[in-house]
């Protein structure tokens, strides 16, 4: 997830036990991680809804991040 004008971006990775999500706030500038969650696969939905309150809007594809 991005929003215009921060120098953060928020990425939602499936673990390695299929209940749980790693969910990472990065600076986009270099890649660093500015802090990092555990959290059960069913509070994603919680979590998103807050990072989108925030301003962020979901990647859903290549041409949309510029890679």
């Amino acid at each position: 997830m991005r929003k215009p004008h921060s120098p953060h971006e928020v990425v939602f990775t499936a673990d390695v036990d299929p209940h749980f999500v790693n969910v990472e706030v990065r600076k986009r500038a270099t890649g660093a991680t500015v802090c990092n969650h555990y959290i059960l696969k069913s509070d994603v939905p919680t979590w998103v809804s807050y990072y989108e309150g925030d301003g962020f809007k979901t990647i859903t594809n290549n041409s949309e991040n510029g890679e």
